[in-house]
């Protein structure tokens, strides 16, 4: 099969294009109109694209909102990972402060990302994907911990990390909400210390006898 190019881009090429705008102007009007009256028709209009080139990408508007919340989850959790590994192993709580500030960060900035976070544990088909979101960062504090104490293993770990996880994401929540009267570095501070407490916990359990655990 011949692909011929236009305008020196090809048939594939113009359809990644074409989808990423789609992705960009979702962000827009997620951030304009919320999830709730998130629509084809906006998303299109936005884009300056016809509903034709919708299609071509996604099949309902749903798959444009997860395939948009996949991609904003993956860029918070990048940030993270990089935040968190330009600080020494052995330190932490730093490494913990940095994760967290980087996504923070990225929400307290960005109203249209902070928006989709915060409407997607009522949306239907959102909330899953943010119980995979909970996964991953919850994978990340596994490793940071395991980086610092290697003598613990992470599968031991997970539902210490899990919670955690899951209460830092809707502190989080609060506080760009307005509804938790604290500053942001009294919330990273407060989230990291959590983290280190629950490992220097863990340590303790790991150092018991058998017997008395």
């Amino acid at each position: 099969m011949v692909t011929r190019a236009f305008q020196g881009a090809t048939a594939a090429e113009r359809v990644s294009q074409r989808r990423a705008r789609l992705l960009a102007a979702a962000l827009d009007v997620v951030g304009e109109r919320g999830v709730r009256d998130f629509t084809m028709t906006a998303v299109c209009r936005a884009a300056g694209l016809t509903e034709r080139y919708f299609y071509e990408s996604f099949a309902r508007r749903e798959d444009l909102l997860e395939a948009l919340f996949d991609r904003v989850a993956a860029d918070a959790l990048d940030l993270a990972v990089r935040a968190a590994d330009a600080v020494p192993p052995a330190r932490l709580e730093d490494r913990v402060h940095a994760a967290i500030g980087a996504t923070t960060t990225l929400l307290g900035e960005d109203h249209r990302v902070a928006r989709l976070y915060r409407e997607a544990i009522g949306h239907p088909e959102l909330a899953g994907r943010r119980q995979d979101t909970v996964a991953a960062f919850a994978a990340l504090l596994d490793r940071l911990i395991t980086d610092a104490h290697p003598d613990l293993r992470r599968g031991d770990l997970r539902l210490s990390t899990v919670v955690l996880t899951g209460g830092v994401m809707d502190a989080v929540g609060a506080w760009l909400d307005g509804r938790l009267d604290a500053d942001v570095e009294a919330l990273l501070t407060r989230c990291a210390r959590l983290v280190v407490a629950a490992a220097d916990q863990h340590r303790a359990e790991a150092a018991r006898p058998r017997e008395d655990r």
